[in-house]
């Protein structure tokens, strides 16, 4: 689950955009004595096989629902809760749109080589240049320090991009949440473990995540509730192009951030 606490660990735009959590990113090889696994490989036929109807999709949507933890400024752990919806079409195009805290709302658009987020309150975008392959613009926007919900869901491919930091990996068994039957997961990291919930044959779907933040203090966690997977979506090109509507204004993305802090 490679950087997938570390996408999370920030709100996208400030504390509205952000939606789940992602591990820390990688960090250097540790010794020996540290890098025994113990990883089931049934949990990791499970996740590839949740894993790889996404990578084959073509264009793809989803929405999720979050409950998310974070430090207050007096350490306390404050907990907010986020709507989104994303559509993915590969292998250059992605579009989001947030609902945060008192219902502000955002949008994030990906076309090719340009990103733009625009807050349609104060109606101001900011627009970005970046990479041409949508692997690539995650990460850019990553460096950014905007860490887009479910990144690794994202990518070309979601199990390469989990399944190399495992330190273990466990099938919990079957179980009931909210009255449908799924597989639960288990796995551990260096400074993350998290769980899937996932629908099975002939259809798996993730239908639930769990992430705790190991590295930080009292180790806040981030729920996702996963809905509406759709691998075979159809979606209209200019959803992910942005169109300033009227009033918008353009500014630097630090001040967009600023400003949607407010």
């Amino acid at each position: 689950m490679r950087r997938f606490i570390q996408f999370c660990l920030m709100l996208l735009c400030g504390s509205m955009l952000l939606i789940a959590q992602t591990p820390p990113a990688r960090e250097k090889p540790a010794k020996a004595a540290d890098q025994k696994t113990d990883i089931d490989p049934l949990a990791l036929k499970v996740l590839k096989a949740v894993t790889d109807p996404i990578r084959d999709a073509k264009t793809y949507s989803f929405r999720t629902r979050q409950m998310r933890e974070n430090l207050g400024t007096n350490g306390q752990i404050i907990t907010y809760f986020t709507n989104s919806e994303v559509t993915v079409s590969r292998p250059d195009k992605l579009h989001v749109t947030f609902k945060g805290r008192g219902g502000q709302e955002a949008e994030l658009f990906y076309n090719a080589g340009t990103a733009v987020l625009y807050s349609p309150g104060p109606k101001l975008y900011a627009r970005i240049t970046t990479a041409k392959t949508l692997d690539g613009v995650l990460d850019e926007l990553e460096k950014r320090n905007i860490y887009l919900p479910v990144k690794n869901f994202l990518e070309s491919d979601p199990y390469a991009a989990l399944a190399p930091d495992l330190k273990t990996g466990y099938v919990i068994g079957k179980v009931d949440v909210f009255g449908k039957p799924v597989h639960q997961l288990a796995f551990t990291e260096d400074k993350a473990e998290w769980q899937l919930w996932t629908t099975g044959e002939p259809n798996p779907r993730i239908r639930m995540l769990q992430v705790i933040d190991k590295g930080r203090t009292h180790q806040p966690r981030v729920v996702v509730e996963f809905t509406d997977w759709n691998l075979n979506a159809t979606a209209k090109p200019d959803m992910f192009t942005f169109k300033a509507p009227a009033g918008a204004r353009e500014i630097e993305f630090a001040e967009l951030r600023k400003g949607m802090r407010k």
